[in-house]
């Protein structure tokens, strides 16, 4: 009797990894690098792009001015005066000297013997001076008017004398020649409105030949 002996079988191996697999590693690792590569390459790129063609942020600069204080123009011009002397100080302009001794505000004066009122709406503003000439020629007070003057009140208005100041009691007469070394007392006259504020007397000593400064002599 014959017995059939089945051999035992074979352990079983593990399967290989075929081609397929590798291939399929091969291509996941290689995207994995190159899309690294990419990445770094796209921020290296963006790094170094031209600094041009990048949009630059606009800045604006404002410059506030701020207004300079309105002056009214009155104002400004008292403000502008500056003056050299007051009342009962000498004031020096050229080769004449001047002493505003009193100033005098009335309604009328005696003009040629004669009254003259200054009328309802104006008045006399009397400059009561001691006058001396220091220069090397004479001096006409009341008809040459070798000493150029005015009146200026607080809104800046320039009044003239009245005419014939010769004929102002205690003036000098026409053609009464001041000798250079002497003095003598002298009264400019002015006819004003009745409000006006006087401020400043102007005067300076006549000159064809040259602008002359003129002095300032503070009535206030």
């Amino acid at each position: 009797m014959s017995t059939n002996i089945t051999p035992p079988p074979m352990p079983a191996q593990p399967p290989q990894p075929g081609k397929k697999n590798h291939t399929n590693a091969y291509i996941i690792g290689g995207a994995a690098i190159i899309a690294a590569t990419i990445v770094g390459t796209g921020i290296a790129v963006s790094d170094s792009g031209d600094d041009t063609a990048k949009p630059q942020p606009t800045v604006t600069v404002t410059e506030t001015i701020e207004p300079e204080p309105a002056v009214e123009e009155g104002a400004a011009a008292a403000t502008d005066e500056s003056t050299d002397t007051k009342v009962g100080e000498e004031a020096r302009n050229g080769g004449a000297v001047v002493k505003v001794t009193k100033m005098v505000e009335a309604d009328s004066i005696t003009l040629a013997g004669a009254h003259k009122s200054a009328g309802a709406d104006g008045k006399y503003v009397i400059l009561k001076t001691v006058v001396s000439n220091e220069g090397k020629a004479s001096m006409d007070l009341t008809c040459s008017l070798p000493i150029v003057n005015a009146l200026i009140d607080d809104q800046g208005r320039r009044f003239d004398t009245i005419e014939d100041l010769y004929d102002v009691a205690g003036n000098p007469e026409c053609n009464a020649q001041l000798q250079p070394g002497f003095d003598d007392e002298m009264q400019f006259v002015y006819r004003v409105p009745k409000d006006a504020v006087v401020t400043t007397w102007e005067f300076s000593e006549y000159d064809l030949e040259s602008e002359v400064t003129p002095t300032l002599v503070d009535l206030t």
